[in-house]
């Protein structure tokens, strides 16, 4: 009973139409919305876009409602700067409003390009992947260094670059390489020079310092000048070995017994006018050998023994007289 009067009161009526009434408005609110939004029905034809000035393009697709967007890596010689290379979806194609065009540009120049790493590398393989990156090497400069040809240092305008820095394309960089060492060439002089000339020239010689000793008391580099070196300037010697000094504040001539007794200890060739070694053994019978010094006299003794032992060898070594067999052989 109570479901029919609820039939015929006039506020069930009135609930129905109002809840049709909004689900119909919201059917085709959302109907035309979607509509709207997706442009059904509506397209647009893209645009032949081949060779034109990427400015010029881009208008063309803003008057069309047509979104983009450009991609100008690729450089081409081929195609003048700022100039669509290529473009998708293709001329003709019908898309919606607001559809985005990929576009491939052609840009003002090539990208840069960035230096490998070409530290200790040989020269070469440095020529070799510069040459891949269509970069170009200028001057190949030469330091001291052990490893010959190896890369030490890259400039770009006389600046040391890294690996990684960005260059123009055909870029020109300059290569600091290894000059690596000679073998058997000629001990500089370094007699009489100053310890900042002498550690200069062999600098710029290639030698390395070796031992620094000093004679006398005096341990004044600056009042000092070499009166020794090992090996001396006669000899050949690799660049890149350790030559070593002796300062003193004295002159060579005070330091005559001194020199003279390192002449006999490093083996050098001795003057015959000056060595007091020569003198003592060639007046050994008038000279009294504890007079001269430790060095000296030890060598003389030393070669007063090798003397003799050469002689004893030699009567050791000489052939006896044949003897002859006189079995058999009678005498009458």
């Amino acid at each position: 009973m109570k479901f029919f009067k609820a039939l015929i009161n006039w506020k069930f009526w009135l609930s129905l139409v109002l809840g049709a009434l909004f689900l119909i408005s919201i059917y085709f609110f959302t109907f035309k919305w979607l509509n709207d939004y997706t442009y059904h029905n509506i397209e647009v034809e893209v645009p032949d876009l081949s060779k034109m000035k990427i400015q010029e393009a881009m208008a063309k697709l803003d008057e069309m409602n047509l979104h983009y967007t450009i991609d100008s890596v690729k450089f081409t010689e081929d195609v003048e700067p700022f100039t669509v290379i290529d473009f998708y979806p293709a001329a003709g194609s019908q898309v919606k409003p607001g559809r985005k065009i990929f576009i491939k540009s052609n840009p003002s120049d090539y990208p840069p390009v960035e230096l490998p790493n070409l530290i200790d590398k040989s020269k070469r393989m440095a020529f070799t992947q510069l040459a891949m990156r269509n970069l170009v090497v200028g001057d190949t400069i030469y330091e001291e260094d052990p490893a010959r040809d190896a890369v030490l240092r890259v400039l770009y305008n006389n600046k040391v670059i890294q690996a990684g820095t960005s260059l123009p394309r055909g870029a020109k960089v300059d290569l600091v390489l290894g000059r690596g060492f000679s073998v058997d060439v000629n001990v500089p002089d370094l007699l009489g020079l100053s310890f900042q000339e002498a550690k200069r020239m062999l600098k710029e010689r290639f030698f390395n310092l070796g031992n620094v000793t000093f004679l006398g008391e005096s341990n004044d580099t600056i009042l000092s000048s070499v009166v020794y070196q090992d090996p001396p300037s006669t000899d050949l010697y690799d660049e890149g070995l350790p030559v070593s000094i002796w300062l003193s504040d004295k002159n060579r001539g005070e330091l005559r017994s001194k020199i003279d007794s390192m002449d006999i200890l490093f083996r050098r060739k001795v003057s015959r006018d000056d060595s007091l070694y020569y003198n003592s053994v060639q007046n050994a019978n008038k000279i009294d050998l504890s007079d001269l010094p430790e060095e000296i006299r030890n060598q003389v003794k030393h070669d007063e023994r090798a003397k003799q032992n050469m002689e004893l060898n030699k009567t050791q070594q000489a052939p006896a007289k044949p003897k002859i067999d006189t079995t058999g052989i009678s005498i009458e």
